[in-house]
């Protein structure tokens, strides 16, 4: 009889521990620590509901947008967690990105701006990124610097240099006129260069681009104000930074 009942009960043992096997090797059977989920709602309460599932964001997961694609996961109490965006091709609201510019790039006999080698990004269709930037350029007088933009189709938005107006002639200990003008997202404008073409001066750059529906290349291009064989030049550590807000 006891060899029976022990039998029964290695039988039960072995049973348990095999459903503890493939409980703990199945998803279908443990669930997951963590799924994929799309953002419907969005109330800008610290919250999102995510396939149904309302979830507290994180401080690493802001402005969460509906249409989403998210990271959500769940304690051990039944509390759900909403991680934060998984990465595409292109980069989230609330994100930055800087173009470094690695190397001087100079022109000569050409009044025909073109796209920096090194100022350029890939911007996303229905996204608002705010810009600023910096350049660092040198330019003899009346060739001056033609500043531009590359930007995607029905692309709006404005953007404004404060750099040195056109006219100076000369390096200057009591400062120089600043342009201040604001400017479509695609219009050209001028900064002055001086007498003597060795001196180095600064543009800096503000803006906002609000793509439509077609995204595409934003890119800063240049050339020289009016042609001439006396190089144009921008420098190495110039840099253009773009961070979506929408």
């Amino acid at each position: 009889m006891s060899s029976s009942f022990s039998s029964a009960r290695d039988l039960a043992d072995a049973v348990v521990h095999s459903a503890q096997r493939v409980g703990a090797t199945t998803p279908a059977i443990r669930g997951a620590d963590w799924r994929l989920a799309t953002v419907t709602a969005a109330p800008g309460d610290g919250t999102v509901t995510a396939d149904g599932v309302t979830c507290r964001c994180l401080d690493s997961y802001p402005l969460p947008t509906v249409g989403d694609l998210i990271v959500i996961t769940q304690s051990s109490a039944g509390n759900w967690l909403a991680a934060g965006r998984t990465s595409n091709s292109n980069f989230g609201i609330g994100q930055s990105r800087i173009a470094l510019k690695t190397a001087d790039t100079s022109r000569t006999n050409t009044a025909t701006p073109t796209d920096d080698p090194h100022l350029v990004f890939t911007v996303a269709a229905n996204a608002t990124y705010a810009m600023d930037g910096w350049i660092k350029y040198s330019a003899l007088v009346d060739l001056d610097i033609t500043i531009d933009w590359t930007v995607p189709a029905s692309a709006l938005g404005e953007w404004t240099g404060h750099g040195m107006g056109l006219g100076t002639t000369g390096q200057s200990t009591s400062g120089y006129s600043i342009r201040t003008e604001t400017n479509d997202v695609a219009q050209p404008r001028n900064f002055s260069g001086t007498t003597s073409a060795a001196g180095e001066y600064s543009v800096l750059l503000a803006g906002t681009l609000r793509v439509q529906g077609t995204g595409g290349t934003y890119a800063l291009q240049w050339s020289q104000g009016n042609t001439g064989g006396t190089a144009t030049t921008v420098y190495t550590d110039s840099w253009l930074r773009l961070t979506r807000i929408s």
